[in-house]
Parts: structure tokens; sequence; C-alpha cells
């Protein structure tokens, strides 16, 4: 009973004060193999989450750090496991970061968290962390529990207790049997016993390999917002993976015509498992992209129907999707749907709804009535005159109201105007009946006496309109 009073005793006077790691002069160098240094050959810092698994108390960027009377490189192994253990049970929230005046876990370190002790007088003279509480303080999510002795040295006896304590989502750090007052992060123990463990000073994770009398007894036992096992080393984000888009301009086709994906856009945004929020800019829907594919379902220009086409993207962690309509209808069979020949200089008309026999021809401006549809052909008829053209070459005229003698829809009643009406005048005997250089509303609009035809009269009154 005396034997167990004085370990005890000894325990709590190696918390408070042996929490001074080794002499540095006392152990290996760089060179011979004993610490390394994490900061990268430019001197920048990486992100915490790919390199604080080995974070080095001789580290550059805070080895000088203040302790007490001491320094990270003469005595933080204790705290720089604290910061190991922090980050890997993800434990440090807004009022954490507060605490520690940072604004983005990517500033949090083992200096950052010496400072913060520091500014609660949380070491002693020496350099020891003086109170168990005080990580509580500055990191509420870690929850002290006891510093106590392993029952066994036995390495499997060591390890059963190991995975026990772990279990019960307690986090270890340990202090090694060295000859020294030196602390690891114990982060698991694998399926040989061996123990793994984060060591701010040497790069070796195996404790048996960097130290082959194993561990000297005391340890440490706290909790974090995850338990042990639920920790990752990179893969702290919850994957996910979404398609937004906005569907094309035209969603409306007739029969014949090809999808046209002008004027939309497909943006694909999830969390990435290794690096957490991400968003792609939104791109123009392409059959060839390799951020996503185009399905096009049984979608078929020459058959009517509603069809759902669907954008699909597809990462190794996650898969989405998202889709809209488009309907194929045959085109209005109205009498009298005016058409016109707008980008070709000029259009065969055929005898029968096919490319057979061509009995006459459209020049380009030229306005058709279509009356019938056959297959991409529609019907030209008048009294005097029939023909089928490629309905894919013509382009709807839009039929938009004009004021009189404004043909052209300018707003205005001037020489441009009367220009279209001399063309349609010498034009109109030349063409067959149903073809035209005007329109229905361009033909209300010219008739400027008002009598009902579009004739010399109506040329007469524009020069009066115009010239005065």
């Amino acid at each position: 009973m005396q034997h167990r009073s004085k370990r005890r005793v000894f325990s709590i006077i190696t918390a408070f004060t042996a929490a001074l790691c080794f002499s540095v002069q006392a152990i290996p160098t760089a060179e011979t193999g004993g610490f390394s240094i994490t900061a990268n050959a430019a001197g920048e810092q990486a992100s915490i989450y790919d390199e604080y698994l080995s974070w080095s108390q001789l580290d550059t960027r805070w080895g000088s750090t203040p302790m007490g009377g001491s320094n990270i490189r003469s005595s933080g192994c204790l705290l720089t496991s604290l910061a190991i253990m922090a980050v890997h049970s993800d434990s440090i929230d807004d009022e954490a970061m507060k605490n520690l005046k940072i604004s983005n876990i990517e500033e949090f370190n083992p200096g950052k968290l010496a400072d913060a002790y520091s500014s609660v007088n949380g070491f002693t003279s020496g350099g020891a962390i003086a109170s168990w509480g005080t990580v509580h303080q500055l990191i509420p999510q870690i929850e002290w529990g006891a510093d106590k002795y392993f029952n066994s040295t036995d390495k499997k006896k060591v390890a059963d207790e190991l995975n026990s304590l772990m279990d019960e989502g307690w986090h270890i750090i340990a202090r090694v049997n060295n000859g020294y007052f030196h602390w690891v992060y114990i982060r698991g123990v694998d399926e040989n016993g061996d123990i793994i463990m984060s060591d701010p000073a040497k790069e070796e994770e195996s404790l048996y390999k960097a130290y082959p009398n194993g561990l000297q007894g005391e340890y440490w036992m706290i909790k974090g917002k995850k338990a042990p096992k639920e920790c990752g080393t990179a893969q702290e984000y919850e994957p996910s993976l979404e398609v937004s888009l906005t569907p094309p301009a035209k969603t409306e086709y007739f029969t014949g015509e090809e999808l046209d994906f002008s004027g939309s856009s497909v943006t694909i945004s999830g969390v990435d498992p290794e690096t957490g929020e991400w968003q792609n800019d939104a791109e123009e829907i392409s059959l060839d992209s390799a951020e996503y594919s185009v399905d096009l379902g049984d979608f078929n220009p020459e058959t009517t129907g509603t069809y759902t086409i669907t954008v699909n993207a597809e990462k190794e962690y996650a898969s989405a999707s998202a889709s809209f309509e488009v309907t194929v209808s045959e085109p209005a069979m109205e009498n009298g749907t005016e058409y016109f020949l707008k980008d070709q200089e000029n259009l065969p008309v055929y005898e029968s709804p096919e490319e057979g026999k061509i009995v006459s021809e459209l020049n380009k401006g030229n306005v058709v009535f279509i009356s019938e549809y056959s297959g991409k052909f529609g019907l030209i008829s008048s009294e005097s005159f029939t023909g089928w053209v490629d309905m894919e070459m013509l382009e709807r005229v839009e039929s938009l109201p004009r004021d009189i003698g404004d043909i052209n829809g300018d707003g205005k009643v001037d020489k441009y105007d009367l220009a279209l009406l001399n063309v349609y005048i010498q034009q109109n005997e030349l063409l067959p009946d149903g073809v035209s250089t005007l329109s229905a509303a361009e033909l209300k609009a010219a008739d400027v006496n008002g009598d009902g035809a579009v004739n010399i009269d109506d040329v007469i009154e524009y020069l009066t309109i115009i010239y005065g």
C-alpha cells in the first residue's frame, strides 16, 4: 500500500515537472536519425491535415516558442502531442479558435497552443505544464481524464490495455522508456500488437522500432470530440456530389430538328473527402466533357413526345445527376403559317414531299405560306401553284404588329420602307402564288392608302409621306 502511494506521488510529480522532455544535447540529432523538421524546403506550411501527425517539437516554425523559462524545442514533447491529439480528435471548434486567437483551423500548430498556454500562465518557470485542466480551458471539447500507469509493461498486455482504453473513447499520451522524460501520442495498436505513435522527436511511427524498451508506464488519458477509433488522417469530410443545371434556351422542337444546348450551364459541387468543400464554376453542357456526360435516353428527333435529358457527374467517391425535359412535336399545321428563307441564297421546291422533281426555287428572303406537312417537308399551295420545301431550311416568321407604312418595323416611315415596297411590286409579277417578298404583317403595313391592295398607288402615297 505504501508502494502504491509513492507511485501516485511520483505520477503527479512527473505530470507537472517532467513534461520537460530530455536535454536536446543528450539525444541524437537530425543527422543521426533522431529528430525530423516538418517545414518544407520552401519554408511554407502545408495543410495541417497533411502534416499534423508528424509535427515535430524541433520544427523551425515553432521550436523557439517560449514555454515558461524553456521552449518547445527543449520541453515541448507533451505539448506537441496534445496539439496532435487536438487535431486528430477534431476538437478545435469556434470557441477553441477564439481562445487560441486563430480564425481558421489551418492556423493551428504547437506554437499556437504554447502561446495560448502562456496567455493563461499555463507553464511553470521550468517549462512544464502547470495544470491538467488547462487544456480544457483552452480547447473545451478536450476533457481531462487521469494521469495513470499501465498495469504491466508486457507488450501484449500493454496492447490489450491500450485497446480497451481506446474502445472507451480515451486518447492516450504516454511516456516512452528511453531513460528520459519523453512523451508521444498513441494512435493505435496494429494486428501484431505493435503500438503506432506520433513522436514529436522522431519520424518513426512504430513505437517498438524507435524505443525497443517500449513504454515507461505513465500515461495521460483524455477525451476529445471524436474517439481515437473514429479519427481519420485526411478523411475528415463526408463525401457528397450535386449537379445543378440551367436548361438550354430551346427545349421545344419540331420533328427533324437537332438538339441545341446553347444557353445551358451545369455546375458540379460537393464535398471532397480529402480536401473539404469545393465547387466548380458553371460550364456549358458538352457531350464530351471529362467532368460529366449527357445521357439522351431514348430521344428521337423524328418522333413526337417528351424526352428526359440527363446530365451525369461521377467522382471516384460519389456520383450525381440532374435532368431537364425537351418536347418534340409536329410543326403547327394552321393554314397560312408563314416561313421565310433566311440563311441560304436559294432553296429548291419539289413536286412531291421528297427530293424528286424540282418545280421552282425560293430565293433568300422569300416568304411562303405552309398549309400541310409531311415529315420534314411543307406544302406551298395556291390556286395556281403547289410545291414542297425542306422545312429545316426555313424559319418561322414572327408576326409582330407594325404601324401603317413601317414595313421593316424600325418605328419610322422612310425611304427604306419604300425600297421594300418597290422590291415587292417588282417581284410580285415574277413569283408564283403563295410566294412573296413580304409577310402578311408587312403587306398590311405597306397598304398605306388603305384600299386593300399593295401596288403603285401605295408608292405614290409613300412619296407624299416621305418627301411632302
